[in-house]
């Protein structure tokens, strides 16, 4: 008894060793869920959205905190824009002309003696840009008071409420679907288990009955009739093979698990069957995640109908703008402090809506509507989830009937079957109630572990339409 204990240790360790180096992963339908939580694609781009709501209610918020921008301008004309000038006004024989001459004699700044020099006698063009011309400024500006503004920071909270419940919705989905391919997946390898152990009991028979008939104690046919039996049989494990592989292959899919990743499922069909236990919570619509979704969507809708009666509100802005200008000959004298020429200002900009033709009216009432909409559609919700609840219960106790009758009939057959094979082996039964029995009970077993899987189905079906999570 001790070396069988240690010798089954050492084969467990052994084989877990064996899963870790090969990298074979193993799960529990908990488990799975777990890991279709982390990396299923839906549940990734979830947690994705719950990020862009956060970001989202930051932008909210940064519309009404200062706002600060730079600039800068390089201009350079290489034609400079030019006035006409009167003629006679600046004739060099006329008193003003005269003056203008001798001041340009006299004067060393480039920029008064480029103008003197463009202007000519007569009608002559005068300008007054210089070729290299540089604006920069700094602006400063914060929104002092937009309802629109208020009603955004006020809705901020339902917004991301929003996303988190999208995320658990999502997140509902996923548990749901991993618990039924689970189930499947579950269902085939077990159907394929109990096939493969009738098959070594068919292989025995057909050996004993083979070696009696080379006695010359039995007949051919019951040879015959054991070999039909062996091939129904291994007809039945091939379909079974290719629905488990395709169960196996959907539930990868849906944990996100690489398809050509080799995983071993933990939970057992009786396991799992006991955990499929009514519980005692009540319905109540509240617990549904789209019930919070909806109560949350109208009340954003809400928020949104203030804000679109707040554009007839004005808005009010305080500014500050400092810059500065210059502008030379030569490219060089730019950069001379005394050639630049600073400027500042301060001040409240007020804006008063006046009159928009009614624009504003129609998105208030648009909005409105799409608020009656909304409520029409959570009162439908509840009477859905009632309904729901109702259809789920009905399908979970006929489940349970299903499953018990199911065991009923397949340990009924397990008893005629066994009856069969000791009377047969004994030369007092025919192959051929054998080999009826034995297709009965093969029968009944798939029958059995597919009511099992029907009842985890409708127990998971319950649990979502209560909201179980």
């Amino acid at each position: 008894m001790k070396k069988t204990i240690i010798g089954s240790i050492i084969l467990l360790i052994t084989a877990t060793l064996f899963a870790q180096e090969s990298g074979v992963q193993s799960f529990t339908q908990k488990e799975a869920v777990d890991y279709a939580l982390k990396n299923n694609h839906d549940a990734k781009n979830a947690k994705l959205d719950m990020q862009k709501a956060k970001a989202f209610n930051w932008e909210i918020m940064t519309q009404g905190l200062p706002q600060v921008n730079g600039s800068f301008e390089y201009d350079y004309y290489f034609k400079t824009p030019q006035v006409p000038a009167v003629s006679g006004i600046f004739s060099a024989s006329s008193p003003f002309g005269q003056s203008l001459s001798q001041l340009r004699q006299n004067s060393n700044d480039p920029a008064l003696i480029n103008t003197l020099n463009s202007i000519g006698s007569g009608f002559g063009n005068i300008s007054f840009v210089l070729p290299n011309d540089i604006s920069t400024g700094l602006t400063v500006t914060q929104l002092l008071f937009d309802a629109r503004y208020m009603f955004g920071i006020q809705a901020r909270k339902e917004l991301y409420l929003t996303s988190r419940l999208q995320s658990d919705l999502t997140d509902q989905e996923i548990r749901y679907n991993i618990i039924k391919a689970y189930n499947q997946a579950e269902t085939a390898q077990e159907a394929k288990s109990l096939l493969q152990d009738n098959m070594k009991i068919i292989d025995k028979l057909l050996s004993d009955t083979r070696a009696v008939f080379a006695q010359g104690l039995t007949e051919d046919l019951d040879v015959t009739r054991l070999e039909l039996a062996q091939a129904n049989l291994q007809s039945q494990i091939t379909m079974q093979n290719n629905m488990g592989d395709v169960a196996l292959a959907n539930l990868k899919f849906q944990m996100g698990v690489p398809l050509n990743a080799v995983i071993i499922l933990k939970d057992k069909l009786d396991d799992l069957k006991s955990n499929a236990v009514p519980q005692e919570n009540k319905f109540d619509a509240q617990n549904r995640v789209e019930y919070q979704l909806l109560t949350t969507g109208i009340t954003l809708k809400g928020y949104d109908v203030a804000q679109k009666r707040s554009g007839y509100y004005p808005t009010l802005a305080g500014f500050l703008n400092y810059s500065g200008n210059v502008q030379t000959q030569a490219f060089g004298d730019m950069f001379k402090a005394s050639n630049w020429y600073p400027q500042g200002i301060i001040g409240l900009k007020l804006n008063v809506p006046i009159f928009d033709s009614g624009l504003k009216m129609m998105q208030v009432k648009q909005t409105k509507l799409e608020q009656m909409k909304l409520k029409n559609d959570f009162e439908n919700f509840k009477n859905a989830a009632q309904l729901q609840y109702q259809s789920a219960q009905s399908t979970y106790s006929a489940a349970l009937a299903d499953e018990a009758n199911a065991q009923k009939a397949l340990d009924l057959s397990k008893k005629i079957f066994d009856k069969n094979q000791i009377k047969f082996k004994a030369g007092a039964g025919s192959s051929f109630e054998l080999q009826q029995t034995e297709q009965e009970f093969t029968t009944n077993q798939l029958k059995h572990v597919q009511s099992v899987m029907s009842l985890l189905n409708a127990k998971a079906d319950l649990d979502k339409a209560m909201g179980v999570k």
